[in-house]
């Protein structure tokens, strides 16, 4: 097995040892693919995966469902704001039942900021140290279906993934990214056209202030 892998399931059982259970909301895309196997490795019998929809539209339903227990709920009704709505179901199926509320955030996410506001009230974040091209290598490795990770490179707005972020390519948005956190050396910029680095520069700026949320008043 990927060391990478061992590394994940290894901490996943440890940090979750004095957990009642936990709760992956699944979307059919690959970090919720990639965090439902990992769990089920980590800890099976403490696991539930949860999708807001009709079983029949989970992408790649068999999949899932041979990885481990699925539950599926109605999806919110109305057009606005499906996001908040999910995350708030989310939440109180956790609560009622005593689970930690998992969030698929990816390091991608938690350096760009383009995480959904919603998916905040997640408690337990497994992927915030590993790069979305890593999570799509590794979903490659544990077998995940190619719809599913083909999913993760279209638009998708509700989770901060707009049309014009999702025509450039991850693997180029990581190399932006880790030459903004340090990860790497700036010249590996030279990568990317001009016109992607002053798109990604402008989503990452405008993004910054999700990462310093909750924000504490000062002492009085």
């Amino acid at each position: 097995m990927d060391k990478r892998l061992k590394t994940l399931i290894k901490w996943l059982r440890k940090s979750t040892r004095r957990a009642h259970g936990v709760l992956v909301p699944i979307s059919g895309g690959s970090d919720s693919a990639l965090i439902f196997w990992l769990f089920n490795q980590a800890c099976p019998e403490k696991t539930l995966g949860v999708f807001s929809g009709p079983r029949s539209a989970l992408r790649c339903r068999e999949w899932f469902e041979s990885t481990g227990t699925v539950r599926c709920i109605p999806a919110p009704r109305g057009r606005e704001d499906k996001e908040s709505r999910r995350w708030a179901t989310f939440s109180t199926i956790a609560i009622a039942e005593q689970r930690w509320l998992v969030g698929s955030r990816n390091r991608s996410e938690e350096v760009m900021g383009n995480f959904s506001l919603p998916s905040r009230i997640a408690t337990y974040l497994p992927l915030a140290g590993v790069w979305k091209s890593d999570v799509m290598e590794l979903c490659q490795l544990i077998g995940v279906p190619k719809e599913v990770t083909d999913s993760s490179r279209g638009a998708d707005p509700d989770c901060g993934r707009p049309k014009e972020i999702a025509e450039i390519p991850l693997e180029l948005i990581d190399v932006f990214l880790k030459a903004k956190c340090g990860a790497e050396k700036k010249k590996t910029l030279r990568a990317l056209t001009a016109a992607q680095v002053e798109y990604l520069t402008g989503v990452y700026n405008i993004n910054q202030f999700r990462r310093h949320l909750p924000v504490t008043g000062p002492q009085v």
